[in-house]
């Protein structure tokens, strides 16, 4: 994943390039630019576990709580495919359980602010993370009660100014080759001219109605069964919480936040990768409200979920809910576990 988090603003406004444009003017130097890159991304997944572990400890728990953090659409989502993995809505992911580690504690203004700049230099650096902030204001509103007007404006003028700066300064496709292509010479000079081959190189291209086309190309014309595959994974992905009758409680939280990720599906195919990230949402909604206990029966079926399923970032899913298929997942995301360490 490492060309998408290299692309940048130095030759102009493109949508995904505040990160990038940090990175590559701090380091002239292929081995430093990625080795700096490899620590900061494993420094952000130890942050977001760091941050979840806090909003755990600091909620009462029950069993469904582990299951959704390790469950195949969100936390082992990064175990089963590892191409859904280092992507950057990892710094949405951040903002948000930076947030929710406040559940029980004194609002600190510090650590709203922390989270709103994660979020920002997320949104800046690639648009998905802008779809965090449904949840990040239900958080605040209904979960903080916060009172204080600063505390949404921290989150809601930079993502005004994304849009203002995104429809100003917006590319047609003949701009965005030529970005890409001095990019991809940038990216030459530092012996790295093989991130350019495909990939996110390849798909900023695309502008919004381009990438709309093409999306619906696929899903209406190429496709058509996958997405229905992929609508029995959000299903199956939803799945523990109807075990909590408190889930009913909070529907519609849950139905507001799962709607507003719509316009993803709509713009680009990677379906699986925001399934993953309505169900990291999902999990934070849950793991900061009041829960029932489970009944013991439960308990067993709830224990053989992690391994029901695969959800895979994009684009040829499948569903076999059969015990040679949990076998099979088993040891796929045992050999996963072992090829990383």
């Amino acid at each position: 994943m490492t060309g998408d988090w290299l692309i940048n603003y130095n030759f102009g406004f493109i949508s995904r390039g505040l990160f990038g444009t940090i990175l590559i003017n701090l380091f002239d130097n292929q081995e430093q630019l990625l080795d700096a890159l490899s620590f900061v991304l494993i420094s952000i997944y130890l942050f977001i576990f760091l941050f979840l572990n806090k909003t755990f400890n600091n909620n009462n728990q029950n069993i469904i709580s582990y299951i959704l953090i390790f469950s195949p659409a969100s936390f082992l989502f990064n175990i089963y495919d590892s191409q859904g993995s280092f992507r950057k809505e990892i710094l949405g992911i951040l903002a948000l359980f930076v947030l929710t580690s406040l559940t029980k504690e004194r609002i600190r203004t510090g650590v709203i602010f922390l989270s709103a700049l994660i979020y920002t230099i997320g949104i800046f650096s690639h648009s998905v993370n802008l779809f965090f902030l449904t949840t990040i204001l239900y958080i605040l509103l209904k979960v903080l009660y916060s009172k204080k007007i600063i505390h949404y404006l921290f989150f809601l003028i930079p993502t005004l100014l994304n849009f203002i700066i995104f429809f100003l300064f917006s590319n047609n496709e003949q701009e965005l080759y030529i970005k890409r292509d001095l990019m991809c010479i940038q990216l030459e000079n530092l012996d790295l001219s093989n991130l350019c081959g495909y990939g996110a190189f390849d798909f900023i291209t695309l502008d919004l109605n381009a990438a709309y086309y093409i999306s619906q190309n696929y899903i209406i014309n190429e496709n058509r069964e996958a997405s229905y595959v992929y609508i029995i994974l959000f299903l199956l992905s939803i799945l523990p919480l109807l075990f909590d009758k408190n889930t009913f409680k909070n529907i519609y939280a849950f139905l507001f936040i799962g709607f507003s990720f719509t316009p993803l599906f709509l713009i680009a195919i990677d379906w699986g990768r925001w399934i993953y990230i309505i169900s990291v949402c999902f999990l934070a909604i849950y793991l900061i409200n009041k829960k029932n206990k489970i009944n013991r029966k439960y308990k067993y079926i709830l224990l053989i979920y992690p391994f029901l399923f695969r959800v895979e970032h994009c684009c040829s899913p499948s569903v076999e809910l059969n015990f040679v298929n949990i076998i099979k997942n088993i040891d796929y995301l045992r050999n996963n576990l072992f090829s990383i360490f």
